[in-house]
């Protein structure tokens, strides 16, 4: 395993996280609960990622009860010997639209003293805003969201403060106008096979000494064998060209999955890589996408990259979850 620094923090994180989303089933090869055969599924996971060198744990309250069962899974495991990421602003995954977003000062610290309580821990090394740009006004984040983490951050309960955008303007923005530090940047689905367009910003990041944190690597789904589940929102020319990248892959006798996440989790232009693993057998098949490809790997990666994928020069799917959340509202 290797480990970058993440941006100006302190914090050298295996370039492979861990996204503890699988944990509330939000796709097609998990089946997370409660029961102690579950519960040993998911230890036994979390301490394979421990033994190939995985040392930061992403998850969030929106992802249902993924916070809780991962607490569970890092309860055997040394607090100093990982990083833990979590979030502040969206909930409510099982409820109405209208209860998802609270980015309120109070809404902020609450959270957050939730998580340290449930995680059994006096700090949290990263607290994101998650998903800002569904707030009413930016102007919220400015002068209640972002104070409430630096108060916290000032009590030592949060060690860094990052944000999470679908839009990398939207990223850019929020740093320009924050007074205060902003120390890591995650996006979702944009350096990956089908979309590279956060290799523009790159720079950008690097240069305001940001971390910079690729999420979904797989494309949420996309770039798998198995394809995406229901609620995704790729145009369909990306899924057709996904099954076309897929098929083309099982002709070479090689993985999509495995390709996809290589270009993402080994590329210069961010930090670290975060994906879901929902077994023992995927954390392994993942660790291993790290390292060198076969000349037949690299090869079937070329012929995708450059006859499925660059020529459709697609740019992610934009605001499309916003507007589809405010059409959600507007129903009510």
């Amino acid at each position: 395993m290797k480990y970058k620094r993440l941006g100006q923090t302190d914090i050298n994180a295996s370039i492979l996280a861990f996204g503890a989303s699988v944990f509330n089933n939000f796709f097609k090869d998990s089946n997370f609960n409660y029961s102690p055969e579950s519960l040993q599924d998911l230890k036994n996971i979390i301490n394979k990622a421990f033994e190939l060198g995985i040392n930061y744990f992403d998850v969030a309250p929106w992802y249902g009860n993924a916070q809780n069962l991962l607490a569970i899974g890092l309860k055997d495991h040394e607090r100093s010997s990982y990083y833990l990421a979590t979030k502040v602003g969206r909930y409510n995954v099982d409820k109405p639209p209208n209860e998802w977003f609270d980015f309120s000062y109070q809404r902020t610290i609450k959270s957050v003293e939730d998580s340290l309580k449930l995680f059994d821990t006096n700090y949290i090394d990263l607290i994101q805003i998650h998903d800002f740009e569904f707030a009413d006004d930016i102007q919220q984040i400015l002068n209640e969201t972002l104070p409430a983490l630096n108060e916290l951050k000032l009590k030592g309960k949060v060690r860094y403060i990052g944000i999470n955008s679908y839009l990398i303007d939207k990223l850019k923005e929020l740093i320009e106008l924050s007074p205060i530090k902003i120390d890591t940047a995650l996006t979702y689905t944009h350096l990956t096979l089908d979309d590279t367009s956060l290799i523009e910003f790159a720079d950008y990041f690097r240069n305001k000494g940001i971390g910079l944190i690729n999420s979904a690597p797989l494309s949420m789904g996309l770039l798998t064998e198995t394809g995406p589940p229901n609620w995704h929102r790729a145009p369909e020319k990306i899924r057709d060209a996904a099954i076309k990248a897929s098929q083309y892959c099982k002709s070479r006798g090689v993985s999509l999955s495995k390709l996809a996440l290589h270009f993402s989790a080994t590329n210069q232009n961010c930090d670290i890589t975060i994906v879901s693993m929902a077994s023992v057998k995927f954390v392994e098949e993942n660790v291993q996408a790290l390292d060198d490809l076969s000349e037949n790997e690299k090869s079937a990666l070329e012929y995708i990259r450059q006859n499925i994928f660059i020529p459709l020069n697609y740019k992610g799917y934009g605001d499309a979850e916003l507007l589809s959340y405010k059409k959600k509202l507007a129903k009510k």
